[in-house]
């Protein structure tokens, strides 16, 4: 929950729903954040900084500022109201220059007034002696006479555009001859047709006019203010000479002050305006999926363009080189050292154990991984991998509003820069079985040792016979089994097992090489998965996730 609802929530009575809404404008908008327009992001971190000053104040307090342009009857209208004579302080305060505040009822209004910026000098505690009965009907009014918005003083035109985005209630009053004034309309009215609610128009000076004139006038006045965009503007005819309409503009203060939600209405309308600025450019569509096939189909293309297969086949063939080395004829397998081991060829047959390990802990590591010497993508992978990775990224933007898809591109586009050497170095950082070695190698290989060395025995032994016949020497007597002397059972015997157990290793070798390719082949994978994930699944992710709170928070600004 956001700083802001935590500081007020409790505080204003009555206050939950614009809370939810200014929450939920916040979350919006850091959602929004870098991806949506700054101007408008800004506009709505300050709606929600001055909504919780003005929810941290007294909400009894309501603030209704009249004002207009130069001839209007404002400041009359507003001595009509409070019973003051502005001319008897217009030594503290020149008519129309600055604003003067007017305070109903014992309610302290000090630190909203200064909030308001409204010089001391210009505030004033209304008395209701100085009205009629039931002057407490509006006990907790502050009404503000605002300077002239057409004023030919900037510094006047900047306290009234200051003042109408903060006041509770705005009282608009104009006169029968500039009620159509372009300036009011477009520079006030229309930005803040959303306030609707929170507007009133005083047509002034009807005592100046015919009945028909007064209907005419009120008449093309609303219909100006329904072409604004305001949806039940309200519309009153006052003359602060004859008192018209004076009766029923202090009734609608009334309702306002006593119900106690102008604040929250405003700061609501506020929400509203700046929740659809932002959802113009946020746009309602549904979020985009990114299934599983198309994963399996970027995996696909980054496995082939990263050399997987060359890999793979390479891990077989050097495992059935090594088993060979390891459980062939001892007298026929130092051939197989003059064959350069295929991984070493790559320069995949060594990883460091510790970098194994940091590598395992961490996938963003900083250990420094040599690069393998497999052979570089060919264009036909190229674009495939490119292919892959277009695809998603135009399905995760698909019908996505222009800001949140160009910022689904961007994310993705940032980090297929370095795609090309991450795949590498997932391929080099990838265990491929290269130091390991099975057990059953042993047993076979101290076999065929066992076997040579009984080969031998039997060879050394008919070798001594042939010494003892070349030299005519009795020869020593010869054991025999069936007749087949021992010497020749052992020479011929060892043979033929050596070769027979370096045929079956064989069948075993290739049984275990195609087991391991298959290992490595998912070991690879899903290294391939996690470089997939880190460069293009997880920011297109994170900018969906982006637009879903920002698309789903407005809505609930918005309510």
């Amino acid at each position: 929950m956001t700083g802001i609802v935590d500081t007020v929530k409790g505080l204003v009575r009555g206050s939950s729903d614009v809370l939810t809404k200014i929450e939920a404008l916040e979350e919006a908008a850091e959602a929004g954040k870098g991806r949506l327009d700054q101007v408008v992001l800004s506009e709505a971190s300050q709606i929600v900084d001055r909504a919780g000053q003005r929810l941290r104040m007294s909400g009894d307090l309501t603030v209704v500022a009249l004002a207009g342009a130069t001839g209007s009857g404002k400041s009359s209208l507003f001595n009509a109201m409070t019973g003051l004579d502005l001319a008897a302080i217009g030594t503290r305060r020149p008519t129309s220059s600055m604003p003067l505040a007017c305070v109903w009822g014992e309610e302290p209004a000090g630190e909203v007034l200064n909030w308001l910026g409204i010089p001391r000098r210009h505030q004033v505690q209304h008395r209701s002696s100085l009205e009629e009965q039931h002057s407490e009907d509006l006990d907790g009014l502050v009404l503000l006479d605002l300077p002239d918005h057409d004023s030919t003083e900037v510094e006047h035109r900047l306290i009234v555009d200051r003042l109408v985005e903060l006041v509770d209630v705005l009282v608009w009053v104009v006169d029968p001859q500039k009620y159509a004034d372009a300036a009011l309309h477009n520079r006030y009215i229309k930005p803040f047709a959303s306030h609707s609610s929170v507007m009133v128009f005083a047509l002034n000076h009807v005592d100046k006019l015919t009945d028909e004139q007064r209907k005419s006038c009120l008449s093309d006045l609303d219909r100006l203010l329904k072409s604004d965009g305001l949806k039940s503007p309200t519309v009153v005819g006052t003359s602060a000479v004859s008192g018209d309409g004076l009766d029923e503009l202090r009734n609608l203060l009334v309702k306002r002050v006593a119900n106690k939600r102008a604040a929250r209405e405003r700061l609501a309308a506020d929400v509203d305006r700046v929740a659809d600025r932002m959802a113009s450019q946020c746009g309602n569509a549904k979020t985009p999926e990114i299934s599983k096939s198309d994963v399996t189909e970027l995996v696909d293309a980054l496995a082939e363009a990263s050399g997987v297969p060359v890999v793979v086949d390479a891990v077989r063939r050097s495992y059935l080189q090594r088993a060979r080395a390891a459980t062939g004829w001892p007298v026929t397998k130092w051939l197989g050292r003059f064959r350069p081991d295929p991984l070493r060829r790559l320069h995949l047959d060594q990883l460091p154990k510790q970098q194994g390990k940091a590598l395992r802990k961490s996938a963003s590591t900083e250990v420094s991984i040599a690069r393998s010497s497999l052979p570089a993508a060919t264009p036909v992978q190229r674009a495939r991998m490119d292919t892959a990775v277009r695809s998603i990224t135009n399905k995760a933007a698909a019908g996505l509003s222009r800001p949140w898809a160009d910022s689904v591109r961007s994310a993705i586009r940032r980090r297929e820069e370095t795609l090309g050497d991450e795949l590498d170095q997932a391929v080099a950082r990838t265990d491929l079985g290269s130091s390991s070695t099975p057990g059953w190698w042993g047993v076979a290989r101290f076999l065929q040792w066992v076997l040579f060395l009984v080969a031998l025995g039997g060879a050394v032994w008919l070798g001594a016979l042939a010494v003892f016949g070349y030299l005519q020497l009795n020869d020593p007597p010869l054991p025999r089994w069936n007749g087949i002397p021992y010497a020749t059972l052992m020479l011929i015997g060892g043979v033929l097992l050596g070769v027979l157990v370096a045929v079956a290793c064989r069948v075993f070798a290739s049984n275990g090489a195609n087991r391991r390719a298959r290992l490595v082949s998912r070991a690879l994978r899903s290294e391939l998965e996690k470089v997939a994930d880190s460069h293009v699944i997880d920011p297109a992710k994170a900018e969906l996730d982006a637009y879903t709170t920002c698309r789903d928070k407005l809505a609930v600004a918005r309510r």
